[in-house]
């Protein structure tokens, strides 16, 4: 399911809350025609919203109802057109648990792309191959292979460690889009967006939602000022004026301007304004290459020692969807006909967000293997062919959708759009990879870096283990970072000069383990090479026991950070033993519950284990339980299990005794019996 990014984000502008509640709630039938009417416009935020009203009201009625399994899948879907993987997938995986009749085959390959958006590459090629060996159509098994071939090429793909790449900062990056950025000779950033970090209610007759373009000066420190918009030379009203492209002189701007009607593009064109003395001059079109289709994504470059205009198109003579065009650029400001760039660059999917810089065309495509969504690629220009597309690598893509990318002068630094997560990420929704914002990248001539390995005591390497770099001598201008590696133990981070650093290895069923190391006085390249070494988590015994309805039963690996709710890895043990448990008796309700102990005010325990209940049943829900199967409590220190109240001195382990979390059935089966692995563990 691929949708154009700006009218996905624009549902995401106005898509939800759009009428007020009605007094007398609407029927699940009437909730369920609003839903489909909201999505064949192209409104999934609104569908979204409808489905799920639908879904919750048949589930209070009947947990079997057979149409709570549709709802299951559109929800789904909704979630992936909107670009929440992590809901997506958890709703897919829902349908396919189970699924031992092969009811639920499409949903497969659907939950395998959701899982490869969260970059879970491992357990999506697991998903990806068991759909090919057991679907019978074959054009899905053709798709499934591309999305393989994607996650398989991360095996050698150039990790471009030498390449800082940040978010740019609340004065150019807003909670719902930015597009097409581009750097003045001056340093001044030109972009645009929509430029909100709140949906609109459209019954408030609210009219400034169209995205506009923007400019941004850069201070001596390197960061940028407050924006500014155009004028309406440009920024014409009731249109969304798009995707920017500056000539060399800086003195011409070309921009897509788009009409919509509700969620649908009716008009896409690409316009010209001249830089005067006064400003922006008032826009005209671009001759030759508009007409009876879409154009967009205008870029300015040099072929045959000519300045020509790159931009995307269905016009008729393209590979099919999205193709990358020229145009020569004429004295006069007239045209030449359009020419496709052809296969070496286009596919049949949609290939966009072209960028010339010194003989290479940069762009993003759908069309070829990717690692996430789009992925930028790029090819060099001999003179008279373009080279066989390749693409970036890590760091300029990532698990999700990677686009624009831009070059300042010096061919060292510049600018590329994503909606990948990141700490500190301003949202106009739940999601962390709704929207999209800017990031810059600069290519250091002097490279420090990291080269750590992962591996068992007997030298083997462990694949899906996590590293969590600190910069200790500067953590606020530099945050953790941190990185997950399911198909291999290599872990390369880019490092400074003069700082020192912690990393933290994590592997599921292995002990963490640290390292630390400084960077004092190295002023060339350098790697510093580091390998870990985490050691199993022995296995204590094996437990075997009879749970009974409303009897809790202690969860003996789920612990917590002191004063933190955050789920730790070893945790998983014990919540992936309720899940197989969930799984197993889809009908099963249950309480969640942490206990504290007593130290501590008596309010903030509660709160602090209300916190830590919360943190374990989201963490089921993610893994694909539905919410109404689960009840999480706090139970503070109200439920002490020994002497140990407020006031009575007590030693460690008697704490600890209390400090717990249980789960009970609530609903379902009476009995079940249970094996459960206790492991050893280590009080940090």
């Amino acid at each position: 399911m691929r949708h154009n990014i700006l009218l996905l984000l624009l549902t995401l502008v106005f898509g939800v809350g759009l009428q007020a509640q009605p007094i007398r709630e609407p029927s699940i039938n009437q909730k369920l025609e609003a839903a489909k009417m909201a999505e064949e416009e192209g409104n999934y935020a609104r569908a979204l919203e409808y489905y799920d009203q639908a879904y919750d009201q048949i589930r209070k009625t009947s947990r079997n109802n057979p149409l709570s399994k549709e709802l299951t899948i559109k929800i789904g879907d909704m979630n992936y057109a909107l670009r929440d993987y992590k809901k997506a997938s958890n709703y897919y995986k829902r349908m396919v648990r189970g699924d031992d009749e092969l009811m639920y085959v499409n949903e497969r390959l659907k939950y395998g792309k959701s899982l490869k958006q969260e970059a879970k590459y491992d357990l999506a090629l697991e998903v990806l191959n068991e759909f090919i060996s057991v679907s019978e159509d074959e054009e899905f098994i053709k798709e499934a292979e591309f999305e393989i071939a994607g996650i398989e090429q991360l095996r050698e793909m150039e990790p471009n460690v030498e390449s800082f790449i940040k978010p740019l900062g609340k004065n150019v990056n807003s909670g719902s889009a930015e597009f097409s950025p581009r750097e003045l000779s001056d340093g001044t950033l030109m972009f645009a967006s929509f430029d909100r970090n709140d949906p609109i209610d459209l019954k408030d007759e609210e009219s400034g939602f169209h995205a506009k373009i923007f400019m941004a000066a850069k201070s001596d420190d390197g960061k940028y000022g407050k924006k500014t918009e155009l004028d309406q030379k440009v920024n014409r009203k009731e249109f969304h004026n798009t995707h920017l492209a500056v000539s060399r002189d800086n003195r011409t701007l070309y921009f897509t301007r788009v009409q919509t009607t509700r969620n649908a593009v009716t008009d896409s064109k690409i316009l010209r304004s001249y830089n005067r003395d006064s400003g922006w001059s008032a826009a005209d079109l671009v001759p030759t290459i508009n007409g009876d289709w879409n154009a967009k994504h205008p870029a300015v470059g040099q072929l045959f020692g000519k300045d020509v205009l790159f931009f995307a198109s269905d016009m008729e003579g393209g590979l099919g969807g999205l193709d990358i065009f020229y145009s020569n650029i004429n004295a006069d400001g007239s045209m030449s006909a359009p020419v496709n760039l052809g296969p070496n660059i286009n596919t049949p999917q949609d290939d966009e967000y072209p960028f010339y810089f010194e003989g290479t065309l940069y762009f993003s495509t759908v069309g070829r293997p990717t690692i996430g969504g789009y992925d930028i690629f790029y090819s060099v220009w001999d003179g008279s062919n373009w080279s066989e597309a390749e693409n970036m690598g890590l760091g300029y893509n990532s698990a999700n959708d990677d686009i624009a990318i831009s070059f300042g002068e010096d061919g060292m630094h510049g600018f590329f759009v994503s909606n990948r997560p990141f700490d500190g990420k301003r949202k106009m929704t739940a999601s962390s990879t709704c929207c999209d914002d800017i990031f810059s990248f600069n290519i250091r001539q002097i490279v420090i870096d990291l080269l750590a390995i992962v591996v068992d005591e007997e030298g083997l390497p462990i694949n899906a283990a996590t590293i969590a770099l600190d910069n200790l001598t500067d953590p606020v201008n530099y945050p953790t970072d941190t990185k997950f590696n399911a198909l291999s133990n290599e872990f390369q981070f880019l490092l400074d000069s003069d700082f020192s650093y912690r990393g933290v290895a994590r592997a599921e069923g292995y002990y963490p383990d640290t390292i630390e190391f400084n960077t004092a006085g190295i002023l060339d390249s350098y790697t510093v090479n580091k390998k870990v070494t985490l050691k199993k988590i022995p296995i204590e015994r094996e437990v075997t026991e009879v749970v009974k309805i409303n009897e809790p039963i202690r969860l003996n690996n789920i612990y917590y950070d002191f004063n933190d709710d955050k789920i730790l890895p070893d945790a998983e043990i014990d919540l992936n033993l309720i899940l197989g448990i969930m799984d197993e008796y889809p009908e099963m309700v249950i309480e969640m519950s942490s206990h504290t102990d007593s130290r501590g005010r008596d309010g903030y325990n509660l709160d602090l284990s209300q916190r830590r209940a919360n943190s374990a049943r989201t963490w089921l829900i993610e893994q694909g339980v539905e919410d109404d199967r689960i009840k999480a409590v706090g139970y503070g220190e109200t439920k002490i299990l020994n002497r140990c109240k407020n006031n009575v001195r007590c030693s460690e382990e008697e704490h600890r005794q209390n400090r717990r979390t249980e789960f009970k059935i609530l609903e379902g089966p009476t009995t079940i019996t249970i094996t459960r692995e206790i492991k050893k563990t280590v009080i940090e």
